[in-house]
């Protein structure tokens, strides 16, 4: 456990989002803000993130991807 994971109590982990970290969103780590994508500015011009890591973002995208696919191609999950 790094020192800056050992500050924050888990179960507010989300609200302690600081300029260098971050918590994902999906699998709830606290993780540095480089391994998440940028999202756009902010109205004072400061740059906004994802709420979920790069990691998680592509596992959720490529599971919709294939959900999307089975539903046209009429299969369901059964």
């Amino acid at each position: 456990m790094t020192e800056l994971e050992q500050l924050f109590e888990p179960e507010y982990l989300g609200d302690q989002d600081t300029d260098t970290h971050r918590v994902c969103g999906t699998c709830g780590k606290l993780k540095p803000v480089n391994e998440f994508y940028k999202d756009g500015r902010d109205s004072k011009g400061n740059i906004k993130y994802r709420r979920d890591c790069r990691d998680c973002y592509k596992k959720t995208r490529v599971e919709d991807a294939r959900r999307k696919e089975k539903l046209k191609n009429g299969q369901t999950n059964r």
